[in-house]
């Protein structure tokens, strides 16, 4: 049968105050049309019915624990069923089951003696503004069936203001913005904003973004996509709204309607410095002698994610000598990348596998010749190695026009207004 999901959306209000960061919340008064508009997503899932608690039966739902077994789990949510078992060890899509992730919520309506009636359980990683796919094992008879359907999702638009009073990090935690969100800033505004160094007491950030969160689950929501942001210090304002185009391509602009979107990411890493930068002098840590450094060293500590900086395809995975592990990534006829000292790489690379801007391809590492955990990047155009940072910096901007900049206009409107009520609400507060 067919199963509807529907994927609600609500707003957010709130305001909160502290003595590390003056911060507040809330939303703007709109109207139905102003409101990001809800999406309903339908899928067939060819599954019996949901069985629903009854005199007989009841729901259960627990969270996996660090270093749990099926068979520890089951008896939490109280299913003594051998056939279960039976059916999760042999069906290839049941075993997924096996699969556990600590903190993540697992679903089941239990019948009175112990007979498992329904299950679900969200295997895939968070994709950008979706939930993956969960796992649903079904009774169908005397037997099981299993299927993989799309995460119901509930939406949710918060918006949040802070004014930086002695660091970022406590101006976020008193104005409960994930840190995420900020990484997410720092790919907006690419180079021209540097949200570790160059922020300075009384400097006011502002965002609106979406939540994500599993219809009935126990998990907290997640981070979807920022909606607008706003950063002001100084006499400087960095504003960008995010524009879906008639062609159901979307992306990145200034409330004057310039194009923020750029090919490449401003860094593979998030939040990072260079520790070594492009230059054609430098002593080599390892072997002691004078030579080029053809790219860039970024530390960070192992384990930390490493993102291909444009779209393209795996030109090789591997070790290569003093670079340990290395992936490259072949974007276009002209451009490459090369990430190096790699830990580990991720899931189903290979050469000739497609790759996305911001996509995960591995981890930070030592691997190589290296004296302390770093990404060693490098940039190859035309197969000449260029410094990365002088890459990002020349990027092109574009603009919108005709229809679609009108469109634009009545959006960034809308956000403009919002961020207007914020600084009236903490003018308000100190009057």
């Amino acid at each position: 049968m067919r199963l509807p999901q529907v994927s609600t959306l609500a707003l957010a209000i709130g305001t909160a105050t502290s003595l590390a960061a003056v911060t507040a919340f809330g939303v703007a008064p709109l109207t139905a049309s102003q409101l990001p508009r809800s999406e309903v997503t339908v899928e067939a899932v060819v599954l019996a019915p949901e069985v629903l608690p009854t005199g007989s039966a009841f729901a259960q739902q627990e969270k996996v624990r660090r270093g749990e077994t099926l068979a520890s789990l089951m008896a939490r949510l109280r299913v003594d069923d051998p056939a279960f078992a039976a059916f999760v060890r042999r069906d290839p899509v049941a075993r997924r089951l096996l699969e556990l992730r600590a903190g993540r919520t697992v679903s089941a309506v239990v019948a009175a003696d112990g007979s498992l009636e329904r299950l679900t359980y969200r295997i895939a990683p968070d994709e950008g503004d979706t939930l993956g796919r969960r796992l649903v094992i079904v009774r169908q008879g005397d037997g099981f069936a299993a299927a993989e359907e799309a995460v119901p999702v509930e939406r949710s638009v918060e918006t949040r203001s802070a004014e930086i009073r002695r660091s970022l990090v406590e101006a976020l935690d008193e104005a409960d913005i994930p840190d995420n969100v900020v990484t997410r800033m720092a790919d907006i505004f690419g180079t021209d904003v540097d949200l570790q160094r160059d922020l300075r007491r009384g400097d006011r950030l502002r965002v609106v973004y979406e939540t994500l969160r599993e219809a009935g689950s126990l998990e907290p929501p997640i981070v979807g996509k920022i909606l607008a942001v706003q950063f002001r210090g100084g006499s400087r304002k960095l504003e960008a709204v995010w524009f879906d185009r008639a062609d159901g391509t979307g992306g990145y602009h200034a409330f004057d309607g310039r194009n923020l979107a750029r090919p490449f990411l401003a860094s593979p890493l998030e939040f990072t410095r260079v520790s070594s930068g492009f230059t054609e002098n430098r002593l080599h840590p390892v072997l002691r002698d004078w030579r080029a450094h053809k790219g860039v060293d970024l530390p960070a500590p192992i384990g930390t994610h490493v993102r291909t900086v444009a779209n393209g395809t795996i030109d090789f995975v591997g070790q290569q000598r003093g670079y340990g592990n290395v992936v490259v990534v072949k974007h276009d006829a002209r451009h490459m990348t090369l990430y190096a000292h790699l830990h580990q790489f991720a899931d189903g690379l290979e050469p000739g596998a497609p790759v996305r801007q911001g996509e995960v391809i591995g981890t930070v590492g030592q691997t190589g010749w290296a004296t302390g955990p770093h990404l060693h990047f490098e940039f190859h155009i035309d197969g000449q190695h260029v410094d990365p940072m002088a890459v990002v910096a020349q990027q092109p901007i574009r603009a919108l026009a005709g229809e679609e900049r009108t469109r634009f206009n009545a959006l960034a409107g809308q956000y403009r207004a919002r961020f207007g009520l914020l600084d009236t609400q903490l003018s308000a507060r100190f009057e």
